[in-house]
């Protein structure tokens, strides 16, 4: 006799307001007065209050509309509705993503103590209530701010086969170095998982691996890397997909045997040859040939002598090493292989790991671990490999262990691991706060605590390098729209333009546009296939909920443009975020726009 239902955004952000439209059904005659109940939530805050009259004089169905602005606070709301008349009830319950669009920041402050120390570090929390985190590191290694640089990697927004597996790769290794409890073993755990079903939507029948999910080419670089990540996975005791190893060893040898020098490429046949070793498959007459080529890079030789020290060939791998100089690198950024000095370095440290060349390698893990603790910026690659190679040369040579006591709000916890890193999330809330350190052992300290948090909506900051982009709306018929106010129900496009401002290629360049709540992205893949010619430059579309994700590589001064339906379809007033482009391997290059407050009306 009675019934009803509520209709909602996809998602909400805080200082939103949503009209919220209660449809109410009356199907019998008897139901004449309606009573309405919206319940009070700890999000929401009931502007027109909580309880709404509908008057029947038929049967049929009526809206109650709600006024429900969004508090500061973020995570799953509930709401919870009843509508009751002349004896008959009707329930009504759902729930929503209250989100901050904004990124994760983070901050760290940095503390040095020893033998017998005791220091006392401030704790300030940024961002919006329910966003702070805390992350103290413990290390008896030289600092390398692992907890900020650890939660980027795992946070990044991106997935291309590159970051998949640079997110997951140095979890496989951290149990080893890192004193972890039995929450952050179990989160590495299933991270690592994810990563290697994930990547499994990467691998194509041929073995090799795309950039993209689904992609049609095989990415060189990205299958060797993702291949080593698995590999290594599965001799951690991961399970990985049965047909995975076989068809990829495959693939890279067949893919050795056919390669040809051609315009420095010799990292990728070194790093592959290297890779079919631990795998526990060398490719010999490959390897033999490759080091007989001429023009082999430093970074060819230090992959190659690797390759054959893991085979036992120790003078091959000697040889190779006399004749490299990890000094000479080259300063800039290699697209093809992610390559930066910070990423080639650490692949030198893993050759001198193996190949027990203990004091070059402790100047070299030094040196990557005060670039970490820099303020620098390092691409995934260049940071994934970093955490792999030191936590292999810790592995090999053992570590000073940590031995602290640290009290938090008068509770006192202990630390006492042979480990040389031990990392403790500190419960925090946005109030100021601080945590206290005693060093018990015997060895210097260095201490870290990462904060994160997200500015509210509204604060992020525009920035903008070597990229410009404009934003216009327009109708169907290409007329322009101001978006501060649309009837519901409008359907726009927005037309993005992106321009290369420098005179070099740049590539791997990911455009996020972020909806307000009130939106919806109307996806025209298959309604409108055929209608308008795609665009052909972007390599992948990723459609969300809330946002579309847009990848693409610009050649010098060139200028793409990007066209998203969308239709205005809940009433109220929401956040429409600024776009953000980067170039997933430099932050050089970067435009961010800041945002507005937009209206959808009847």
């Amino acid at each position: 006799p009675l019934m009803m239902l509520a209709s909602l955004p996809r998602k909400l952000s805080p200082g939103e307001t949503v009209k919220l439209p209660v449809t109410v059904f009356a199907m019998d005659d008897k139901v004449k007065d309606v009573k309405v109940t919206l319940e009070n939530s700890p999000f929401f805050e009931l502007l027109n209050g909580k309880t709404q009259q509908l008057k029947f004089t038929e049967t049929g169905d009526q809206i109650a509309y709600f006024d429900v602005k969004v508090k500061k606070a973020t995570g799953i709301a509930k709401l919870k509705l009843s509508a009751s008349g002349n004896g008959e009830t009707a329930v009504y319950e759902t729930e929503i993503d209250v989100v901050n669009p904004n990124p994760y920041s983070t901050i760290s402050e940095k503390a040095m103590l020893k033998p017998g120390e005791t220091a006392t570090i401030s704790i300030q929390p940024f961002g919006t209530k329910g966003s702070n985190a805390s992350t103290l590191t413990f290390s008896s290694l030289p600092a390398m701010d692992l907890g900020r640089r650890l939660n980027y990697l795992i946070r990044y927004p991106h997935g291309c086969v590159e970051q998949t597996t640079s997110a997951a790769f140095p979890q496989l290794h951290l149990s080893s170095v890192v004193d972890l409890n039995g929450n952050q073993q179990k989160q590495i755990s299933s991270n690592v998982k994810a990563a290697i079903n994930k990547l499994g939507y990467y691998q194509k029948a041929n073995g090799g691996f795309s950039y993209w999910p689904g992609g049609g080419s095989v990415n060189d670089w990205g299958t060797t890397y993702a291949g080593h990540f698995m590999i290594e996975a599965e001799k951690a005791g991961y399970t990985v997909p049965i047909s995975f190893k076989s068809n990829w060893i495959a693939y890279q040898k067949r893919v050795a045997k056919q390669w040809r020098y051609n315009d420095h490429n010799d990292l990728y046949q070194a790093y592959r040859l290297y890779t079919l070793a631990v795998a526990g498959a060398p490719d010999l007459s490959s390897m033999n040939r490759l080091r007989e080529s001429a023009n082999l890079s430093n970074d060819s030789k230090l992959r190659l002598a690797a390759a054959y020290a893991l085979v036992g060939q120790n003078k091959a791998a000697e040889e190779l090493l006399k004749k490299s100089n990890i000094d000479f690198q080259p300063s800039s950024y290699d697209y093809r292989t992610y390559g930066s000095p910070q990423r080639n370095r650490a692949m030198a440290l893993e050759t001198y790991t193996i190949m027990k060349k203990e004091e070059r390698a402790r100047q070299l893990m030094e040196e990557l671990a005060r670039n970490l603790d820099s303020d620098r910026y390092y691409n995934t690659q260049a940071l994934a490999y970093s955490f792999i190679a030191i936590s292999k040369y810790v592995q090999h040579v053992g570590g000073k262990g940590v031995n602290v006591d640290y009290t938090f709000k008068a509770k006192t916890n202990s630390i006492s691991s042979a480990k040389s890193i031990a990392n403790r999330d500190i419960d925090i809330d946005e109030n100021p706060t601080t945590v206290t350190v005693k060093n018990k052992g015997d060895n210097t300290i260095f201490i870290t605590n990462a904060i994160t948090g997200k500015l509210p909506v509204g604060s992020e900051k525009a920035a903008q390098s070597k990229l410009s982009a404009t934003m216009n709306y327009v109708d169907k018929d290409g007329n322009a729209v101001n978006v501060s106010k649309l009837n519901q129900g409008t359907e726009i496009t927005a037309v993005t333009t992106i321009t290369n401002t420098t005179g070099s290629r740049i590539e791997d360049v990911a455009l996020t546009q972020i909806l307000p709540s009130g939106w919806e992205i109307v996806n025209t893949r298959f309604t409108d296939y055929g209608a308008e010619k795609a665009n052909t430059s972007i390599e992948y579309t990723d459609i969300r909920d809330d946002r579309v994700n847009y990848y693409f590589d610009l050649k010098a001064k060139e200028t793409l443009t990007f066209k998203t339906t969308i239709n205005a379809s809940y009433l109220g007033t929401y956040y429409l975020p600024g776009i953000q482009c980067e170039a997933m391997y430099d932050a050089d290059y970067i435009v961010r726009n800041t945002g507005q407050w937009i209206e959808v009306v009847r």
